[in-house]
């Protein structure tokens, strides 16, 4: 008997089902549909939520971090990783640590000297306010501090002077003119903003850092511009993309969602369950036609194929039906922006649903090999139905 014939009997078998056996099989159905849309959507979410996140991040902080030592070829780094093919601009920086005051409120914070022209070029940083020559401090630094636009704070160096009294730190009075969001945490918690000319003046000349914030025409290409920028200045230099930076955080959120893909696979374990016990029945009641077809000569293996494509089958057409409904459900809820979740934690209002091409594909071929393997005891046991005991309890 030909594959052909032994597919269709498959179908037909499934097609025709009656009374208990087709809730069964509506059951088994509906599960795995269910189970494959529920991993879906929530691989979606996840998926989303990162790449929302990484956007998010992307667009306010920098995609390469070049740290070096000092300040001697300052102005020969710039112009080399402007030159760099792929890096959309690259400006200097200089981090000092301080100490920042407010209403007896003390915290310690790097304080990024940038020249202003470079810092209007950073288009959706602030939140709040306009840059004039004070300072600019980040959103979390904001809320612990309860500092708001407009008030003063005052900064303390480290690095005072000695006096016949002893060490005396330098104290000054700065304005806030914004407040800004990154989502990193060190950028938002642990850092202000000022002028590189107001900061070297209050600060001075010493223990300062000295590097480069670097934008790319392409983001996700750091890791290769990384290579590029370590072979065009040297070893020397410390260079880190924003993937090193935020690879705790990615780490973290993939971790995630491997564990719950994994918890999600135990329904279509479930829903396989729903499967073998309905290919038990349908061996049961087609008992009559497994002897018939043995007579006419067909053999064991063809037997236990017929009732592994009736598994097959229905897991093909529930993975299926689930991917159209977790696309539905996608795009209803990219639409409507169900998923909501507070602004000022996640740094957006709503979570999106990105299908990511290998979770689908891992989904669907999960989904199947588990029906497949859901099939194997109730082919084998059809297999092995004696022909003589039909035949005689008939």
């Amino acid at each position: 008997m030909s594959l052909k014939t032994i597919i269709r009997i498959s179908i037909k078998y499934v097609l025709t089902s009656k009374g208990s056996t087709l809730l069964v099989s509506l059951i088994a159905l509906l599960g795995v549909i269910l189970s494959v849309c529920a991993i879906l959507l929530t691989m979606g979410v996840f998926a989303g939520f990162q790449h929302a996140l990484k956007e998010k991040i992307l667009s306010t902080s920098p995609h390469i971090v070049v740290s070096i030592p000092s300040e001697e070829h300052l102005q020969e780094y710039e112009e080399k990783l402007n030159k760099i093919k792929g890096v959309k601009r690259a400006y200097p920086v200089v981090i000092y640590q301080g100490i920042l005051s407010k209403d007896g409120s003390l915290q310690s914070v790097s304080v990024k000297g940038m020249r202003p022209s470079d810092l209007f070029q950073k288009k959706g940083l602030l939140i709040e306010g306009t840059f004039k020559g004070g300072v600019l401090i980040g959103k979390g630094l904001a809320d612990i501090m309860g500092v708001k636009v407009g008030q003063e704070i005052t900064l303390v160096s480290p690095i005072g002077r000695t006096t016949p009294f002893g060490f005396v730190p330098k104290v000054g009075h700065f304005k806030v003119d914004g407040i800004f969001q990154t989502g990193t945490f060190d950028q938002d918690y642990l850092t202000v903003i000022m002028s590189m000319s107001s900061a070297t003046e209050f600060f001075g000349y010493k223990w300062q850092l000295y590097g480069f914030e670097v934008y790319l025409q392409d983001p996700y290409k750091a890791q290769e511009i990384k290579k590029q920028i370590e072979k065009e200045l040297g070893d020397t230099l410390i260079v880190r993309s924003w993937i090193d930076l935020n690879k705790p955080l990615f780490n973290a959120l993939q971790l995630e969602k491997v564990g719950i893909f994994f918890v999600l696979l135990l329904m279509v374990i479930v829903a396989s369950f729903n499967i073998t016990s309905l290919l038990f029945m349908k061996v049961k009641e087609k008992l009559k036609d497994i002897a018939v077809f043995r007579t006419f000569g067909m053999k064991k293996n063809q037997i236990a194929m017929v009732f592994l494509f009736q598994g097959m089958t229905l897991g093909v057409v529930g993975s299926l039906c689930g991917l159209l409904l977790s696309l539905l459900g996608g795009y209803l809820i990219n639409e409507y922006k169900l998923v909501r979740v507070p602004a000022d934690v996640y740094l957006m209002d709503h979570v999106p649903v990105f299908f990511e091409p290998s979770d689908v594909l891992i989904t669907l071929v999960g989904a199947f090999i588990l029906s497949l393997i859901a099939s194997l005891l109730p082919a084998y046991r059809a297999s092995k139905t004696s022909i003589v005991e039909i035949l005689r309890h008939e």
